[in-house]
């Protein structure tokens, strides 16, 4: 009578933990689809980001998810309109003059990390994280800023800040998906 009770623990434990592993072990991947932009670049977006027109009106790229609260856009500036105006910037001095007063003047205590190279499909980028307070809001940037023959490309993506940990990856997938078509 015990053993078959002990068998009929046992079975039960062991339907249990097979629910649990096939459970935990599931895992929810985020779904991305190209985008291309007046066939000058693509790059990977969330599906659920949607586009949008008042993120900036500098920005060739804009999605959302007002919902989620993530966003996304690019700003390309070409060499050539620089030159016209007598900047003649390497990586590092766009990147810096990017992310100086203008920028985080919106952002209340603003941090910009100190950025990493990195190649973005045969492009020599920069990528930090900026974290700050926008209208008693914490938030969390991802930056990139890509530098291509003809063109400086700046990619950003944010959140609030408490949803970083669960953001970052699909960030540095759109980050490092970018790739200028030209």
């Amino acid at each position: 009578m015990y053993n078959l009770q002990f068998r009929g623990c046992i079975k039960s434990y062991i339907v249990l933990c097979t629910l649990y592993i096939s459970f935990t072990s599931c895992t929810h991947e985020t779904v991305f689809n190209e985008v291309k932009v007046n066939d000058t670049y693509s790059v990977l977006i969330p599906e659920y980001l949607s586009p949008s027109a008042k993120l900036s009106e500098n920005a060739s790229l804009q999605y959302q998810s007002e919902e989620r609260e993530v966003y996304a856009m690019i700003v390309e500036e070409s060499r050539e309109q620089m030159q016209n105006y007598d900047l003649d910037y390497d990586l590092q001095t766009y990147f810096t003059n990017i992310v100086s007063k203008p920028f985080t003047e919106k952002i209340k205590n603003g941090k910009v990390e100190i950025p990493g190279k990195q190649d973005i499909n045969g492009n020599n980028a920069l990528i930090t994280e900026i974290t700050g307070n926008i209208n008693n809001t914490d938030i969390y940037y991802k930056m990139a800023v890509v530098e291509t023959p003809a063109t400086f490309y700046q990619v950003l993506i944010w959140t609030r800040a408490d949803r970083k940990a669960e953001y970052e990856a699909d960030m540095m997938k759109v980050i490092g998906s970018f790739k200028e078509l030209k």
